[in-house]
């Protein structure tokens, strides 16, 4: 055995048996009971707040939200338009290759808008489930918000569609883009033809196939091109199967 001695340690030799004797006679020294630190129980503390929230959340926040724990799905589906074609109106003779890429230019930004207006209005589980859809207003300019307004259930899945529907999915879109320009041949206004449709299934498990057409007048402002007109029908057919690409309309 090692024992301690004024000028260091001395390695002496113990009976044999001894250091079982001891421990069965409980003589040796015991374990020291171990403590956490302050430092320690501040995490474990923390650690157990973050849990809370993360339940909470999940949840939705208060209790009965419409949170991933309620078994509603508040995932947009992917949505973009396919533009099928882009013609540009003007009243010169300008060179018509110049003028096409004039019209392809404004496409663009006037697709993202058509794409976000539908989006908002059609898509986002969090607008149609509480039927408010504030986010689509601002894509209207000036007066033409109010007349929006006034037609949401038309431009909109309805300020009832959480009631009526679980989810809304399969989104497919076409469009045409004519862009009207000036006689300095910049673009004044563009006319989107929009047909949309999506697949919404009920509490009870009825499909309803949305259909949207019509179209938007837009012009460029400093928030880029907005709806300042617009004349757009619906046709809803419930109880339908899947649709298929092909059921999509041209827009001409």
């Amino acid at each position: 055995m090692v024992s301690a001695t004024g000028e260091g340690w001395l390695l002496t030799q113990s009976p044999p048996g001894t250091l079982v004797r001891v421990l069965a006679e409980g003589r040796h020294r015991p374990i020291p009971e171990r403590r956490l630190s302050p430092a320690v129980w501040i995490v474990l503390a923390a650690l157990v707040g973050l849990g809370l929230v993360l339940f909470l959340v999940l949840r939705g926040g208060n209790g009965g939200g419409t949170g991933i724990l309620d078994g509603e799905d508040d995932t947009i589906p992917a949505f973009d338009f396919q533009v099928v074609k882009t013609v540009p109106i003007s009243v010169t003779a300008a060179d018509a290759k110049r003028l096409a890429g004039i019209a392809e230019a404004v496409a663009g930004p006037v697709t993202d808008t058509m794409t976000l207006l539908y989006t908002a209005a059609f898509l986002d589980p969090a607008n149609w489930r509480d039927g408010s859809y504030e986010e689509l207003w601002p894509l209207f300019d000036g007066g033409s918000q109010a007349a929006a307004q006034q037609e949401g259930d038309t431009l909109t899945l309805g300020t009832t569609a959480g009631d009526r529907f679980e989810k809304v999915d399969l989104p497919k879109g076409k469009l045409t883009v004519k862009v009207l320009l000036d006689e300095a041949d910049e673009p004044a206004t563009a006319v989107a033809i929009v047909t949309f449709q999506a697949v919404a299934t009920g509490s009870d498990g009825t499909d309803t196939l949305i259909v949207s057409t019509g179209q938007y007048f837009l012009r460029e402002t400093s928030q880029g091109w907005l709806v300042y007109s617009f004349s757009v029908s619906r046709d809803d057919q419930t109880n339908v199967s899947e649709p298929s690409p092909s059921t999509i309309p041209v827009a001409t």
